[in-house]
């Protein structure tokens, strides 16, 4: 196993999101990296869920802080540990009083060690399954929901601890455990991918968690499989996933689902991403029937350095009335996004 400071794929996946972060302390081993983003992002014509706006845009604008730091304790030790927060801001054309509680959320919090032998984190982060579905969403705009369906393959999530480690700088390996705080809601996964030499990659990921309890009865279990697949050469970037599972195993509700990507660099700081969705899932209120998404995204993106970038994503909804909760009389409405995106 090949053994570099902070090394193994959970730092680097979990540290990847410090795209521009500049090292603010070192010394003696000690290092503090702070990054982030401010993003503007405009919503026009429909909602990225198919419903009208109203108004003329839907403010979608965020902001990230990331706080990421390693301590090097010998040769073969090394702990390091990770803070993020995102600030998201109110959609309305007046003054924002400050009573909007939810637009402020805690994205990662987690401190581990790394060794030789891989690395151990414990906190609010990703489950294992994640770096399978990261391989359809690539930078696209509209893609990410196949972590979604279940706890225990999602992102961000309390009490988990989690394995990771590379072998032959060739497979990533990757095990995690959510210690729930309340009845029948502990989870478990693990995941692996494997990188060829040519630019393919597979992935295969396992997960299942406990749905908690209602008046002393579990809920029954959720259980997900997800498989990847990922192929790299000069400037394009194609991905895949697929994934199905149970939502409830003790009443049958189900979900599947398939995320399409590809990436292509022209030059120049000029790139073009399209993506396609298909998901479906059982609906736990039983008069609600299933829940669907099915889209197409296309995008262009511009990067004036490595800190600036602006965008324009289209995404053409194919859902129709009925399909989702939030469309139970019309059909979707197609969205316009339009971004300017600043990394530190």
């Amino acid at each position: 196993m090949k053994k570099t400071v902070v090394a193994g794929a959970v730092v680097s996946t979990l540290m990847s999101s410090l795209v521009g972060a500049a090292e603010v302390y070192s010394k003696d081993g000690t290092s503090l990296d702070v990054g982030g983003r401010m993003e503007f992002r405009g919503d026009f014509g429909g909602k990225d869920n198919g419903q009208t706006i109203d108004g003329s845009m839907e403010n979608k604008s965020r902001a990230r802080l990331s706080i990421k730091g390693q301590t090097k304790i010998n040769d073969s030790l090394t702990g390091f540990g990770k803070y993020e927060v995102e600030h998201a801001v109110v959609s309305s054309g007046g003054k924002d009083d400050g009573s909007d509680a939810n637009k402020f959320k805690q994205r990662y919090m987690f401190a581990g060690l790394d060794t030789q032998f891989g690395a151990v984190s414990l906190g609010k982060q990703d489950t294992a399954g994640v770096i399978i579905s990261q391989m359809s969403d690539n930078g696209q705009i509209y893609t990410g929901i196949q972590k979604e369906f279940i706890n225990a393959g999602n992102e961000q999530v309390n009490n988990v601890v989690k394995y990771s480690a590379d072998f032959m700088d060739a497979l990533t390996v990757e095990a995690s455990a959510i210690l729930g705080s309340g009845k029948n809601t502990d989870g478990a996964g693990v995941a692996a991918k494997y990188r060829l030499p040519f630019g393919l990659a597979l992935g295969l990921g396992y997960a299942q968690n406990g749905n908690g309890q209602n008046n002393g009865i579990d809920e029954g279990n959720a259980k997900q499989t997800i498989a990847g697949l990922s192929y790299a050469i000069g400037g394009l970037e194609l991905g895949g996933t697929y994934t199905q599972g149970e939502l409830d195993d003790k009443n049958g509700k189900d979900f599947k689902g398939a995320e399409l990507s590809a990436a292509y660099k022209i030059g120049n700081g000029f790139s073009v991403l399209a993506a396609y969705q298909n998901t479906e899932k059982d609906s736990t209120d039983a008069s609600s029937g299933k829940e669907k998404t099915n889209f197409y995204e296309l995008t262009g993106q511009y990067k004036f350095n490595s800190n600036l970038r602006t965008y324009l994503a289209f995404k053409l909804n194919n859902l129709k009335k009925g399909e989702s909760a939030k469309l139970k009389d019309v059909d979707a409405e197609n969205s316009v996004r339009l971004g300017l995106r600043y990394d530190f």
